[in-house]
């Protein structure tokens, strides 16, 4: 997926909250606090995020509850423009280009970056460790071979280097 695609795909805030709640609640809202299948949506102002109310507990949430966007100010579309920027970039995204590219200031940028990165963490999941068929790029590890006079050493795939 390209940059535009994805904002074909999303063009406007709601349908970023329908993707968050589909990834969060695949089989029907759950309230976040007691595990209540039940629950009902609280009419609000135009401007503020879709809320609910649990049934059982009768405290409010919404799709960020008990996240790591939690009490976010920022606009759903804005994290899922930062969370696509960062994974598609391959060797990291500074701060202060994360901040141009979604349109908020270099230390809002930096917490997003660092909150992103957090949830993509596997270290505290049960994630399976890699199976089947792995690729990986060639590399070469260990550093040079001694100097020895009248000695030239292979380079490269020559090398008995691991």
């Amino acid at each position: 997926m390209n940059l535009n695609q994805l904002r074909e795909q999303f063009p406007n805030e709601a349908t970023c909250r329908k993707f968050f709640e589909n990834i969060r609640w695949p089989s029907g809202r759950i309230c976040p606090h007691c595990g209540h299948d039940k629950s009902w949506v609280i009419q609000a102002a135009a401007n503020r995020q879709k809320r609910y109310e649990c049934s059982h507990c009768t405290r409010q949430f919404t799709v960020t509850t008990k996240t790591a966007l939690h009490a976010t100010k920022l606009p759903l579309s804005t994290w899922l423009l930062a969370m696509y920027l960062i994974t598609s970039s391959s060797k990291g995204l500074a701060s202060t280009v994360l901040a141009r590219l979604i349109g908020t200031t270099q230390p809002t940028a930096w917490k997003v970056g660092h909150t992103v990165r957090k949830m993509m963490d596997s270290s505290h999941s049960d994630a399976p460790l890699l199976k089947g068929v792995v690729e990986l790029d060639e590399t070469y590890v260990g550093g040079k071979p001694p100097i020895v006079p009248g000695i030239q050493h292979k380079r490269g795939k020559g090398t008995s280097k691991q």
